[in-house]
């Protein structure tokens, strides 16, 4: 009788689970929750996974996620492509799923890291907690939730991992250093394209899945306005563009922090290769912001070099340094102009009335759902350019149409968040890790301000890493400057 009562009540519960599920989405996580309890509270607390093997699988992500052609993937149905990239972030997840139900504690490091990294966790989870809101009131329910779930396997979960894992400054700086490393080698095969004139998706065009349209619509965004368009592992020319703009003040920042001359010289020639790699996308964004962030990284480590080294052999660098960033700064200012303008040419000006005319058709369309949006995913679709080669060259704009006006907020204070906390720990840590943070607060103005000239989701799984790395080395961060040296 007790076992046949047990299996009813189950039953019903997951019938009422499902119910809820498909009628109220964002109600179904509570449902889960018991379940989750009853699971971590049962099993048999075991030991946690190596540190050292999860670091290994941080340390390869951080290789992969910059090197791998994102069109080399194989797609199963409604599932996320599978890439090595994605298999070796799914690897972790398993890894560090395992840690929370048996380790007490991994799940104590997990939420001492939360706790720790502020405000750039809180608005990470804030952003997938406007997407789950979203849902109820979203126009195709069928498209928004499994796109939903699908950004929090590949963003969200990823990220809580190497959050829970990423505890020390060396392993923060050597992630950065490794993903600064494989931006080179992106840069150089961007400089290869442009030298070569062939795109690198058309060499592997035999094993790209489905290739023949995109390859096409490649083909057709390789030239502007007579202008070759290099974009190597990227599937669009922006996309490469903000991938170096956000890599080269990191490429700079090891430079200007390492101590040998020699080492010095190979992270110059490095951020030589990046730069000329923004330059070969014929990007104004991705080269402006590439001008801009490099420019504040070496004025801010000039500026403080003048004040701590009153009687260093360097400080006449240092001044000439911040002297040639403030006399660029009208250049880079008649730069942005001509971006906003879309001055250089009638594909340049073609673009830039294209975002114009993508902000007016979006406006009414914002103002007719202000909050909750449209449902995550919807945003190409309720403009109209979904299944077309033209997409919304906006992501505060998408965020906008899929999550209401809240959503580019969120994301917009989650760049802030990492900016302001990059810039604070710069002042308290160790020279050789203040330069690398100030790295990291230029690569947070670059991503703040490249998302508003592109949409592109493929590097939206570096942005969520390198937040998750940044805010993970937050968790044992001291306040003595010699327990951070790398």
């Amino acid at each position: 009788m007790k076992t046949t009562g047990f299996a009813a009540g189950l039953t019903l519960y997951a019938a009422l689970a499902a119910a809820t599920a498909i009628i109220l989405p964002v109600a179904a996580p509570v449902f889960l929750a018991p379940i989750a309890i009853a699971i971590i509270a049962a099993a048999p607390q075991g030991r946690a996974v190596p540190q050292r093997l999860a670091i290994s699988l941080v340390m390869l992500a951080a290789f992969l996620l910059p090197v791998w052609p994102v069109y080399l993937h194989l797609k199963i149905g409604p599932a996320p492509i599978i890439t090595p990239t994605r298999l070796v972030m799914y690897a972790l997840t398993v890894l560090w799923a395992y840690d929370m139900t048996f380790s007490p504690l991994r799940r104590g490091q997990f939420v001492f890291a939360i706790r720790r990294s502020g405000w750039i966790t809180g608005f990470v989870l804030a952003l997938f907690g406007l997407g789950l809101l979203s849902l109820p009131m979203a126009e195709g329910r069928s498209v928004s939730i499994p796109e939903f779930f699908r950004h929090v396997i590949i963003w969200l979960l990823p990220y809580c991992a190497v959050l829970t894992y990423v505890r020390r400054q060396r392993d923060m700086a050597l992630a950065l250093k490794v993903f600064a490393i494989g931006g080179f080698i992106v840069a150089a095969i961007a400089v290869a394209e442009a030298a070569s004139g062939q795109l690198l998706a058309h060499l592997l065009s035999p094993f790209i899945d489905n290739s023949a349209e995109w390859l096409r619509n490649a083909q057709a965004q390789k030239i502007r306005d007579g202008v070759f368009r290099a974009q190597a592992i990227h599937t669009h020319p922006l996309s490469l563009g903000e991938h170096l703009a956000l890599t080269a003040p990191l490429a700079l920042s090891f430079g200007l922090s390492a101590r040998r001359l020699r080492v010095r010289a190979l992270w110059g020639a490095a951020l030589v290769v990046i730069v000329l790699g923004a330059v070969a996308t014929n990007s104004r964004g991705a080269m402006l912001a590439t001008a801009i962030s490099l420019s504040v990284a070496v004025a801010i480590v000039a500026w403080r070099a003048l004040r701590r080294t009153s009687a260093s052999k360097y400080r006449p660098l240092a001044g000439l340094m911040l002297l040639c960033c403030i006399a660029a700064s009208p250049v880079m200012m008649i730069g942005a102009y001509g971006v906003v303008t879309g001055k250089g040419g009638e594909g340049v000006a073609n673009s830039t009335q294209s975002r114009v005319d993508q902000m007016e058709m979006a406006l009414p369309k914002i103002m007719k759902r202000p909050v909750g949006g449209y449902g995550v995913g919807r945003a190409a679709r309720v403009l109209g350019y979904w299944g077309r080669m033209l997409t919304i060259d906006n992501y505060y704009l998408s965020l906008a149409l899929d999550l209401g006006i809240p959503g580019p907020l969120t994301f917009l204070a989650m760049m802030i968040a990492l900016a302001a906390t990059s810039l604070r720990r710069s002042r308290t840590s160790h020279p050789t890790l203040a330069v690398i943070y100030v790295g990291c607060f230029a690569s947070a103005c670059v991503i703040a301000v490249s998302r508003s000239i592109i949409s592109q989701t493929g590097n939206l799984s570096i942005i969520f890493f390198l937040l998750a790395v940044i805010a993970g080395a937050s968790a044992t961060f001291s306040r003595r400057r010699s327990r951070n040296v790398i």
